[in-house]
């Protein structure tokens, strides 16, 4: 995809974004004063993308037209800050239940989020559990991999995804262990922490 393409494409996301009842081709070639058959390759791109979809037909004085909208893929696609509104529930919760609760409580989110993804790891052996737990921090966007080099398995995280609330709320690192723990059904000791400044987190998966 061209820098021009992109740029065209992210125009039409913006414009289909700021009108949720959709807009049609000719509508969009109007409001940004290009062909009707430009729009079309790039609406097609999108479509393949999963970012926009066909909507009802519309009638009107002339011909029926078609209506596209953002699909919540497409809607994902805008940036979207939350940082500051957890940084305030945080506040508040670690405020009014004390440090050692709040860790506590920390935990216990994170032994809650295990069992919703306890089904996919409950008929695995120990090496099949770790296997899966790597791809669904994947998934979560933790960057995780097996350090080889140890005796000891070792699961290491090349990003936090809430780095900086960690930094704030170490507490937060309680979600992690408790998670990783429930779904190995074995110990995890944090040995290293990006929010402490290490390169990396680094959890080491012991015996029982």
């Amino acid at each position: 995809m061209t820098e021009e393409t992109s740029s065209r494409q992210d125009q039409i996301l913006k414009l289909l974004l700021n009108s949720r009842q959709g807009m049609s081709l000719d509508e969009i070639a109007a409001a940004l004063n290009i062909s009707r058959n430009a729009v079309k390759q790039h609406v097609v791109g999108l479509e393949n993308s999963d970012f926009i979809k066909k909507d009802a037909f519309r009638i009107t004085g002339g011909r029926p037209s078609r209506n596209y909208v953002l699909t919540e893929k497409g809607i994902n696609r805008f940036p979207k800050q939350y940082a500051w509104f957890c940084n305030l529930m945080l506040a508040e919760l670690k405020a009014e239940m004390g440090e050692e609760a709040f860790r506590r409580y920390m935990a216990r989110l994170g032994a809650k989020f295990a069992q919703t993804l306890m089904p996919q790891f409950s008929d695995k052996g120990p090496v099949e559990r770790i296997a899966a737990l790597i791809k669904t921090m994947q998934t979560l966007g933790y960057h995780a991999s097996e350090d080889q080099t140890n005796s000891t398995p070792v699961i290491q995280a090349f990003n936090c995804v809430y780095h900086d609330l960690a930094q704030q709320y170490p507490e937060l690192c309680e979600f992690d262990r408790a998670f990783m723990s429930a779904l190995l059904d074995r110990p995890i000791e944090q040995t290293r922490c990006m929010a402490c400044d290490d390169c990396s987190c680094q959890f080491l998966i012991k015996n029982k």
